[in-house]
């Protein structure tokens, strides 16, 4: 989402994304996170709730299991029939980074299809980036809700 893109800053039109699973990290730790985000009677909505439960990705000030729980969504976009993206602010239970700017990307590659997984990839920013997390899930669904299609763009993430 870019600043120029007054349709996707406005929330025009209603549209979101529901999902909810985890991914397996290298070392086999687990990535959970439960999402809503999108646009919804012309206004921002969703939520964000992830853990990560020992990647070694997160801070070495985040205590495990890192937590992260969103607060509130400021931005959304569709990039096409399957992809979505939204960000927002959000706490967390590590000391050095206790509120952050996030951004989540997810994608919906179809329901039950062997090899053809859906996406969950997760940022995590103050005033630089400082965790980044993403794969296809092991267990879970990502599922686009029908709405109108919003704007095509790229994720919008206003400074603290």
């Amino acid at each position: 989402m870019t600043a120029d893109s007054a349709s996707a800053l406005d929330c025009e039109p209603s549209d979101f994304v529901t999902g909810g699973g985890f991914i397996v990290f290298p070392n086999g730790a687990h990535g959970n996170f439960g999402v809503a985000g999108g646009c919804k009677n012309g206004a921002f909505w969703g939520h964000l709730e992830y853990v990560d439960h020992g990647s070694g990705l997160a801070p070495a000030s985040a205590p495990t299991p890192f937590r992260v729980h969103g607060t509130e969504v400021i931005g959304y976009v569709s990039f096409d029939a399957t992809t979505r993206e939204f960000a927002g602010r959000a706490e967390t239970n590590d000391p050095n980074h206790p509120t952050v700017t996030y951004c989540v990307r997810v994608t919906d590659n179809g329901e039950g299809q062997s090899g053809t997984g859906d996406f969950f990839g997760i940022e995590l920013s103050n005033d630089s980036l400082f965790y980044f997390a993403f794969d296809t899930l092991v267990s879970g669904n990502i599922q686009p809700q029908k709405g109108n299609q919003p704007p095509n763009g790229v994720c919008f993430i206003p400074p603290p």
